[in-house]
Order: structure tokens, then C-alpha cells, then sequence
């Protein structure tokens, strides 16, 4: 709530006093020269509008919100604060009030990523709160219905020679190892034998024209030097897993997170198309 000041009282009194002894005053100038007399007339009003809106905003500290702060003192030291504990846990509140108004009058809110991403999930929890338990039903519904969630991804079963600098003699090297031969390259912090590993771990690794060449070259060939993230390669695919479902009892429990997230954004997605209703958005082209 906003309410007039004394001191703005005061002075719309004095302003009103003063307006109308000019008006007395000037009485016979007005005649002579209208537009003085207007020009002082139209300041006055000016400084009557300021007057009227020299406003303060309130800050309460209710009963509820000392005895918040009393009962956080007393969990902390042990102890009920004293007269001068209590003045000084009033006065912080009311610091901390202070500061955070000004903090939004600048447009904190607005611009500091991390406190605005704060306020979207504290609002959304505040729509669609917390939502009820799903039962099993449910969750194999949803699990039916978005199988592409819950895939495993191809995997590759990879064998690789490495050198941290390209090879002079590549050709060499890649004859003698589809002949069957050995090559000596430079250890590797993985190992040069990567078993079972999925594609997106070893696009991670190695970069995804890495994985590409893998994927274009047949099972059991050795292929090289491939230049990856790291260095250069002698590859081949010893074994492949294609793509298959993920049992339901495997991965129950993030079919469960995947569900309430579901249900939490449809309900705030809702509220959303409310909202839009009373902003004119506009995109920027």
C-alpha cells in the first residue's frame, strides 16, 4: 500500500498558499501579461503533482514474519534473542528488503541468468506442483508409447593402432596389419581395445568423421590412418551391436522422471498459453 508522506502534505499546503497569494497578487498583471501569469500558474500545478506523488513504499514486518526470524535465531544460537538481537534481526530484514527492491528496480532479475532461472522453476513449481505418484500401468503406457526413448543406441566393438603424430609409412603400416602383422604405435589412455562401446561414446573420443568411417567400413578391415580428436588411427570394427529396446525393468525409473516431466510441463505449458494471451510477443526477424 502507498501512502502520502508528511512531508508531502506540507508541501502541497504550502504550494496551495502560495498559488493563491500570486493569484492575489498578480491580479491586476494578468491583464497586462496572460501568458506570465499562465507560465506561473502551470508551475505551480507542476509542483502540486509532485507534491501528491512524492509516495513511499511500505515495508511491513508483521508479527509472523518476527517470529520467523526469532525462531531461526533461536535454532542457530541456542538461544531466544534479547531486546538488542531482535532490533538487529528487524533491522537486517529489513536491509535485506531494501536491497532486493532495488535489486528488481535495476532490473536485476532480468538479467542475472542464474537468478532468473531460479524464479521460471520456483514458478513452475508453483503451477503444476508436485504430481501424483504414476502407477505402473502408467508408467508402461508411457514406455510403450515413446520407445525411441528408451533404445540403446548401436554399439561397436573397436581395435586401433595409435600414433600422436601421423605416420610417415602408413602404407606400410596398414598393409602389415591386414596381413595379419603387429604394428607398435604410441600407448593410448583407453587401450587399443574398446569393446562393446557405444557410438556416442566414441564420437565423445574421437569425433564424429571418426565414427563415420567406421561406420562405412566393413566388419573386421583394417582402415587408416583416420585422424581424430586426438591424434591418428589404424581402425578396425571387430564386432557390432545394432540398436535394440532397453527392458522395461531396466530403465523403470527413468521412465518414471521422463513421465512426472511430462505431466509438470503440460501443466505449466497450459498456464503459458494463458499468460501469452496478455503480451504482444514479437520475434524479431
Amino acid at each position: 500500500m502507498r501512502r502520502v508522506g508528511v512531508k508531502g502534505f506540507a508541501l502541497m499546503r504550502h504550494v496551495l498558499a502560495s498559488l493563491r497569494g500570486s493569484l492575489l497578487s498578480l491580479r491586476g498583471l494578468a491583464n497586462r501579461d496572460p501568458f506570465f501569469v499562465f507560465l506561473l500558474v502551470a508551475g505551480a500545478i507542476f509542483l502540486l503533482y509532485w507534491a501528491v506523488s512524492a509516495r513511499h513504499e511500505e515495508i511491513d514486518v508483521p508479527l509472523s514474519v518476527q517470529k520467523s526470524l526469532s525462531d531461526d535465531y533461536e535454532m542457530m544460537a541456542g538461544k531466544k534473542p534479547d531486546r538488542q538481537a531482535r532490533a538487529k534481526l528487524i533491522h537486517d530484514y529489513v536491509a535485506d528488503e531494501l536491497l532486493f527492491r532495488e535489486a528488481v528496480e535495476r532490473g536485476m532479475h532480468m538479467t542475472d541468468k542464474t537468478t532468473k532461472q531460479r524464479l521460471i522453476d520456483r514458478v513452475r513449481f508453483m503451477i503444476a506442483g508436485a504430481p501424483a505418484d504414476p502407477s505402473e500401468d502408467q508408467l508402461m503406457g508411457y514406455y510403450a508409447t515413446h520407445r525411441d526413448l528408451y533404445r540403446a543406441e548401436p554399439r561397436l566393438s573397436v581395435d586401433h593402432v595409435f600414433f600422436e603424430k601421423q605416420p610417415a609409412n602408413a602404407p606400410a603400416l596398414l598393409a602389415m596389419l591386414q596381413s595379419g602383422g603387429t604394428v607398435k604405435g604410441d600407448d593410448f589412455w583407453m587401450g587399443h581395445d574398446l569393446p562393446d562401446y557405444g557410438e556416442s561414446m566414441l564420437r565423445g573420443m574421437f569425433g564424429q568423421p571418426f565414427l563415420d568411417r567406421l561406420n562405412k567400413t566393413p566388419t573386421g578391415q583394417w582402415v587408416g590412418p583416420l585422424r581424430s580428436t586426438r591424434g591418428w588411427h589404424f581402425a578396425r570394427v571387430r564386432d557390432r551391436g545394432a540398436s535394440a529396446m532397453l527392458p522395461y525393468t531396466e530403465v523403470r525409473d527413468q521412465v518414471r522422471q521422463d513421465y512426472l516431466a511430462a505431466e509438470t510441463g503440460a501443466l505449466v505449458e497450459k498456464e503459458v498459453l494463458k499468460l501469452e494471451t496478455g503480451y504482444r510477443i514479437k520475434v524479431e526477424q
